[in-house]
């Protein structure tokens, strides 16, 4: 084994090492009343994905070239850059997580998750470099990807991070509901393309053949449609005033208060997502009614803790009462009716 080849493989898993000691515990609650100036942990975490961006563009140049013999000096001090700027980087990172204004569960897990990413692309980079593949230019271009994702990726307050979060789980369920569209469609409707042997899977990659699904498959199948439309509704009736109502970033009680009203809602609209995810699995043929009855009463739980909590966010919980509000929670309230009486129905 070449010098190289050795210290590209030792640097290698210490990066990967390094994903180890993000810390995912909170730090204990502060006094709301203090006033403390409050780093901007999140301009330092992007800071330091350019700095590792451009150390990764030096070792992208220096060991693209097939053949071409370096002196040890000069890899080993483009290496040595690269991995302080991925060390600064994961203090950084680690500094974001312990950090009392994170107390957001998603939050956390996507700050954590960028640090992760850029890591483990940093690592097959540095792995491409000692075994000198012929791809080390792609896997620099790969930690470019994830640095500059960081713009994107990382929240900028938890109020941004559960929006994110609610966001990813509502395309999740508007999927699900033009996926068993589709399979309801007969031929002569718009959208509907008729092959040969056309089969459509579920989610577990079955092949269910289009013209096999019977009257009494139709109907489970419509109810499901049915009852994910009426999700999907009571979600989009919800989650578009919470992310963007000041008041989710001015809750009227304390931080931790508000940490837990969030964190309870995204647990909510994943726990929903989930229900969906069931229901949709069990109402491909043969379906199994008691497993459907079952998802259904998760769906609807799930939907009604939800809107208590999406209730207390958007109307402050306080003796003032806010119109807009007050606007949003009625309508949502009425979606709500429509999921409980399509989850009955299941």
């Amino acid at each position: 084994m070449s010098a190289l080849q050795n210290r590209c493989q030792t640097l290698a898993a210490s990066i990967l090492k390094e994903m180890t000691i993000f810390d995912t515990k909170r730090l204990e609650e502060k006094d709301d009343t203090k006033q403390e100036e409050e780093e901007d942990v999140r301009a330092h975490v992007l800071r330091a994905c350019k700095v590792v961006e451009h150390e990764s563009t030096k070792i992208g140049v220096l060991f693209s070239k097939q053949g071409e013999v370096l002196r040890e000096e000069v890899s080993n001090s483009a290496l040595d850059s690269f991995h302080v700027s991925l060390i600064a980087f994961t203090a950084y990172v680690n500094a974001a997580l312990v950090n009392e204004n994170y107390d957001i569960d998603c939050h956390r897990k996507q700050v954590k998750s960028l640090g992760e990413a850029v890591l483990r692309a940093s690592a097959s980079l540095i792995e491409a470099v000692g075994k000198r593949k012929e791809n080390v230019r792609n896997l620099t271009a790969s930690v470019w990807e994830q640095c500059k994702s960081a713009e994107k990726t990382m929240p900028r307050d938890g109020k941004d991070a559960v929006g994110k979060a609610l966001m990813t789980h509502c395309r999740f369920i508007k999927d699900a509901k033009r996926e068993i569209e589709e399979m309801l469609l007969t031929e002569g409707e718009e959208g509907f393309k008729k092959e040969d042997g056309e089969k459509v899977e579920d989610d577990f990659g079955e092949e269910i053949v289009r013209e096999e699904i019977k009257v009494v498959d139709r109907e489970v199948l419509g109810k499901a449609k049915v009852t994910i439309e009426c999700t999907f509704a009571f979600l989009k009736a919800l989650v578009v005033p919470l992310i963007s109502n000041s008041k989710a970033s001015n809750f009227s009680k304390s931080r931790k208060e508000r940490a837990t009203a969030l964190n309870e809602i995204e647990k909510k609209c994943k726990e929903m997502r989930s229900a969906v995810d069931e229901i949709i699995c069990e109402a491909m043929p043969p379906s199994d009614a008691d497993v459907l009855a079952s998802e259904a009463k998760k769906l609807k739980d799930a939907a009604e803790d939800m809107m208590k909590r999406v209730e207390e966010v958007l109307t402050g919980r306080d003796d003032t009462k806010d119109d807009d509000g007050m606007n949003h929670v009625d309508a949502a309230k009425k979606a709500l009716a429509g999921v409980q009486s399509a989850c009955d129905k299941m």
